[in-house]
């Protein structure tokens, strides 16, 4: 027992290591100053949290960061409804900066809250994050250790960003919950390719470990339509939905087709409320 959490923790240093000397490179080109003045310089960010609450489970669409026109695809997603757009890392060692830029870019054409999905390890990255325009930081339960996570979902709140904590397992769970995280990205250990009876066995197991009032994010597998029914029958506020899904034919339209399904009233969380 004590080898496990001991090769656990020795984990989890050597992810948050790896993270903080990528998040040094970019200090010494921008200071922390610098990139706070840029920050407050912005308006105040959108209420993340409110966004991902609703009657009906919110779509939270996957911007491609390489996209020609990042900003033009957001306004594409924000017409067809989504209630988030999450810009993701982009690999390569220019890749963080690329993905900056393209949230800077989404910002800039639309109002929806933005998500940053570059996992959270320094509280640099939460000024940088919000002065490209986000309203929402990740912050990955396995890569950080309990007094980090507990630090960082605070000073995001103080920042005046919704921190989503990633989490894996059940013990990711109670480590998020205990750091008072209000808004959770449930999703399994490792993704792969058709990985949609994988995320459901997954939420299965960890949805109903929730407390009430905790935002309860998930993500689509292979079938994005057939995930988001069964994620909203297991109570989930939110899905992520990838890029990939919905560079199939028009943006605007595939988005608010999964919008038109989670809308249905049998999906209500509210529904019994309202008879």
């Amino acid at each position: 027992m004590n080898r496990t959490v001991t090769a656990s923790a020795s984990a989890i240093t050597a992810l948050a290591n790896a993270a903080l000397a990528r998040v040094a490179t970019r200090q010494a080109r921008v200071p922390l100053d610098e990139i706070k003045a840029r920050a407050l310089d912005r308006p105040a960010p959108l209420n993340g949290k409110e966004a991902l609450g609703s009657e009906h489970i919110v779509v939270v669409a996957e911007l491609d960061p390489a996209h020609a026109a990042p900003g033009q695809l957001a306004e594409e997603y924000e017409a067809g409804g989504a209630g988030v757009i999450a810009v993701p890392v982009r690999p390569g060692a220019n890749g963080v900066g690329s993905s900056l830029t393209a949230m800077n870019d989404a910002n800039v054409h639309t109002r929806t809250p933005l998500l940053c999905m570059d996992p959270v390890v320094s509280s640099y990255q939460l000024w940088e994050a919000r002065a490209h325009g986000a309203s929402l930081v990740l912050l990955a339960a396995s890569t950080l250790h309990d007094e980090a996570l507990v630090s960082l979902v605070e000073r995001a709140a103080t920042v005046g960003l919704t921190p989503v904590v990633e989490v894996c397992s059940a013990r990711d769970l109670v480590r998020a919950l205990r750091a008072n995280a209000h808004t959770l990205f449930l999703r399994p250990p490792q993704y792969v390719a058709d990985g949609s009876v994988q995320i459901q066995a997954t939420l299965a197991k960890l949805l109903p470990l929730v407390p009430n009032g905790v935002v309860r994010v998930t993500e689509c597998g292979s079938t994005p339509r057939r995930d988001l029914i069964s994620s909203a029958k297991l109570d989930a506020d939110a899905i992520l939905v990838g890029r990939t899904h919905l560079a199939e034919g028009a943006p605007r339209q595939a988005v608010a087709d999964l919008v038109a399904v989670g809308s249905h009233p049998a999906l209500s969380r509210r529904r019994e409320q309202a008879v």
